[in-house]
């Protein structure tokens, strides 16, 4: 493991192939990690199978004028699992057409995209392992609530993820603001493209821009830190795929598994304390990212039952 601490001022070019950097802000809580790819021969093999799942899927499905211009960039993309948000009333599956529900439910049954979510999923739980264990706990409690929720991979807790298909899915400076601050999403880079020349990942509030080749992971929280692609050169391809969970999810348990509407007119002394809480949570939840001195003792320690 190679650990690299930022506190610079300009912009540093950061090279990123198979080993893995931590970052860690100036108390050394590891805030996110360039988690590269497995140490596996036939990882290279698993990139090109994922390429050619997202590249059929895409010839499937219908994209709206939604999927194809968003505050991410203009590309297609697609999401499913579940999420709260947006107008919801309460926790559901992402609802897409019965074709697109069709195609994104194949491309999550496709050996390379599995375990690219796997390594993704693995790589969080060893990294941020509190707050891995804390969300699978808070979602355990939901699943148990709403049975009718469906994960998409069986080897990754990540509730929802999102598909950028290409072929020049370059997304542009933004921050996810519904998933939830604490959390990291995973991403993943795929497509065909010459990754010294293009395609980095940008983290403006790091003042990193990071060298992202196909079949390589990073995982941030990306609900509270910038971050943007650059440019491809013309004739190649970019995709990505996202791991993410929605901050409402959390909030619902907390919550009693009801809205914050209802929690208020319900229980109104409970929803004042919920609220006069709020800098102790947010204090609670940053308590929970792992030091560079505490991780392996963290990672070490059992997932609750």
């Amino acid at each position: 493991m190679c650990v690299r601490c930022v506190c610079v001022d300009v912009f540093c070019v950061l090279t990123h192939l198979r080993t893995p950097y931590i970052l860690a802000d100036a108390q050394e809580r590891v805030v996110a990690v360039l988690a590269g790819r497995p140490v596996d021969a036939s990882w290279d093999a698993v990139v090109r199978e994922a390429n050619q799942a997202m590249e059929a899927t895409a010839k499937k499905c219908c994209f709206q004028e939604q999927h194809l211009n968003h505050r991410r960039g203009f590309f297609p993309a697609l999401a499913t699992g579940f999420s709260y948000g947006g107008g919801q009333k309460m926790p559901g599956n992402f609802c897409n057409t019965p074709p697109n529900a069709a195609a994104l439910d194949e491309l999550c049954q496709s050996r390379a995209i599995k375990r690219i979510a796997g390594f993704g999923c693995t790589a969080y739980s060893l990294y941020a392992p509190k707050v891995h264990r804390s969300t699978c706990a808070s979602l355990k409690k939901l699943c148990k609530e709403h049975p009718t929720l469906r994960f998409n991979f069986p080897n990754s807790m990540f509730p929802a993820a999102t598909f950028n298909f290409g072929p020049d899915a370059v997304c542009i400076e933004h921050v996810d603001c519904m998933n939830d601050a604490c959390n990291w999403c995973h991403i993943a880079a795929l497509g065909d493209f010459d990754a010294d020349h293009g395609g980095h990942f940008v983290l403006f509030d790091f003042k990193l821009v990071v060298r992202f080749p196909p079949g390589s992971s990073i995982l941030i929280p990306s609900s509270i830190v910038r971050h943007a692609n650059t440019s491809i050169r013309p004739g190649e391809s970019r995709m990505s795929m996202t791991q993410y969970c929605a901050g409402g999810l959390v909030r619902w348990v907390e919550t009693g598994f009801r809205t914050l509407d209802d929690f208020c007119s319900q229980d109104p002394k409970g929803y004042k304390a919920y609220h006069s809480r709020l800098k102790s949570r947010v204090m609670e939840r940053v308590s929970l990212f792992s030091t560079l001195e505490s991780l392996r003792s963290d990672a070490a320690a059992p997932m609750p039952s």
